[in-house]
């Protein structure tokens, strides 16, 4: 899951989103230029601390409109937050279809089962989602970039049958949803030949993580996962330093922020060294992919108009999920003789590929995917490891665990 991180401060996506708007300004749109193309997002930035999604989001805006928009036209963000309530999240997106917009890029919602239906219905494509109800597996009109929790998982779970680790404990919150990801990844693990050690649930309203890293200890598994949300993980880790904990960690790749990393330790964190898997590869890999160059070139650029969100420290896997988003839909926008929601929907599903800066293998997003999740059209990803508190690529060959894994249901 892309970071969401508590220390994210509510001022600072006050300001992200200014910026936000001033880069959607720039090269044209105002009174007598050409009307703007209009891209939405859904994205609780007050509850989550994801105004490093809207700094992304600017950034490739600001670049796009700094090379003449799409065919003259600015490209314009249109985010709305639904504050995590269900009556707003309805209103976003109805507020997104009236908007006009012609696709959403990377929403990152938990009730994305209620504004999922509503732009579905509307036959606007939700591109590059965070993968986290049954609609965002489901709906016609999702094109994932990744397969969610599930698929990295079984990809680091892959990487540990790689490194010739045997066993596995998982932490999750105790809600319906963890307790089923916990049933899932022990399936996969069974099958790569991993036993599991155990597993903790940890209330919702629990504070003291200590006994839980305590458990994890006790188990004497060789890797630990935290299937928690970021604002549990970091502390997670926080308190496995302090216990003395030496084992593995097994998590999404692109999780933290530089920032998260240095309060969990830096290079003596109990991250350093865990196994990572992602769709995307780690934002330091600039060597290997060019993207990756552009990316942190649009940044400093974003950054450097005042958007401290931009800044290194805050950048994640997410933020260039988010920006390789608006990325993908403005060159597909830039092919189609007229510029709406329904040529862009038909482009997703008609294109035998779709260009994303070779930043994943090639990607069909209108294929159809594993029975269980048939919008997961792209189950390739990389591993990747901290090492001296950095994000690197520890291989650059992507792969498909499910099909390693021969898990098709």
């Amino acid at each position: 899951m892309r970071s969401r991180s508590r220390w994210s401060e509510p001022l600072a996506a006050v300001l992200a989103i200014a910026s936000l708007a001033a880069a959607a300004g720039c090269g044209g749109g105002g009174t007598g230029g050409p009307a703007p193309i209009r891209v939405g997002a859904l994205v609780p930035l007050s509850g989550y601390g994801l105004s490093y999604y809207a700094s992304a989001f600017a950034a490739a805006t600001r670049s796009i409109n700094a090379h003449g928009g799409i065919k003259g036209r600015p490209i314009q963000m249109d985010i709305c937050d639904d504050h995590s309530d269900p009556i707003q999240a309805q209103a976003c997106a109805r507020r997104l279809v009236s908007d006009g917009v012609i696709a959403t890029a990377a929403n990152v919602s938990e009730l994305s089962m209620v504004e999922g239906p509503i732009l579905d219905e509307a036959g606007i494509a939700q591109v590059g989602s965070e993968a986290i109800s049954p609609e965002d597996f489901t709906l016609p009109t999702a094109f994932l970039l990744d397969g969610g929790i599930f698929v990295q998982a079984a990809g680091g779970i892959m990487g540990a049958r790689r490194r010739g680790l045997h066993s596995l404990f998982a932490v999750t919150i105790d809600t319906p949803a963890g307790r089923t990801l916990v049933g899932s990844v022990g399936q996969v693990a069974k099958g790569a030949g991993i036993d599991i050690a155990g597993a903790a649930y940890i209330p919702e309203a629990a504070s003291d993580l200590m006994p839980y890293v305590q458990a994890a200890i006790q188990s004497h598994a060789d890797v630990v996962f935290p299937g928690l949300p970021p604002a549990a993980t970091i502390p997670f880790m926080v308190d496995s330093r302090v216990a003395g904990a030496h084992y593995v960690v097994m998590v999404p790749a692109g999780e933290f922020t530089p920032a998260d990393i240095e309060v969990m330790g830096g290079p003596q964190a109990v991250t350093e060294n865990d196994i990572e898997f992602a769709a995307l590869p780690p934002i330091s890999a600039t060597d290997r992919f060019p993207a990756l160059k552009t990316f942190a070139a649009d940044m400093d650029a974003e950054m450097a108009a005042g958007d401290r969100n931009a800044a290194p420290e805050h950048r994640t896997g997410g933020s260039v999920a988010a920006w390789l988003c608006i990325r993908i839909i403005a060159n597909l926008a830039a092919g189609l003789p007229t510029i709406d929601a329904a040529g862009i929907l038909n482009a997703l599903r008609t294109s035998p590929t779709v260009d994303t800066l070779g930043l994943t293998p090639p990607w069909t997003p209108g294929r159809t995917g594993p029975p269980s999740m048939p919008r997961v059209t792209n189950g390739f990803g990389y591993l990747s490891s901290q090492r001296n508190g950095v994000e690197v690529l520890t291989d650059p060959v992507p792969f498909n665990p499910l099909q390693a894994l021969r898990l098709g249901g």
